[in-house]
């Protein structure tokens, strides 16, 4: 027969069990969740720069965004968390035929990303957001024109 004192300290580590478990698994959702954000910004930053550097060799706007989606593939999928969706090119300077030595070009990328969970407190890094729940990765890249 259990003593009193070994049934209620049964008792108090199922209710330190059922406290901890919640936020240890919070916590490593976010930690998921981060790696993935990190991961969908860097390779955002290799398609801009590889959408910059075949505009920077003269390629037409939809060549430059031909490369952009083939340079990161599963980027979107895994940004939107499997929905279907692609990898949008809205800003992107072509290259002059005959460009001089300071003619630049730039290609901007972006991405909507959405989280595995409700992150309602990061509503600070896109305040004008109004769904907590989702937010637009960017990044651009600029690069000399050669001729």
């Amino acid at each position: 027969m259990k003593s009193r004192r070994e049934q209620s300290s049964r008792g108090a580590a199922a209710v330190e069990f059922a406290i901890v478990v919640p936020l240890l698994l919070l916590i490593l959702l976010g930690l998921i969740d981060f790696g993935r954000m990190f991961y969908v910004q860097v390779s955002l930053n290799a398609a801009s720069r590889e959408g910059a550097r075949a505009s920077s060799l003269g390629r037409t706007t939809t060549q430059v965004n031909q490369v952009v989606q083939a340079s990161s593939p599963n980027t979107a999928k895994l940004s939107s968390l499997g929905a279907a969706s692609t990898l949008a090119v809205p800003a992107a300077t072509v290259c002059p035929a005959s460009p001089t030595a300071t003619t630049t070009t730039a290609v901007t990328v972006t991405v909507p990303f959405t989280w595995i969970l409700p992150v309602g407190l990061l509503q600070f890094y896109e305040p004008g957001n109004s769904r907590a729940d989702s937010m637009t990765l960017t990044s651009r890249s600029e690069m000399l024109c050669v001729g």
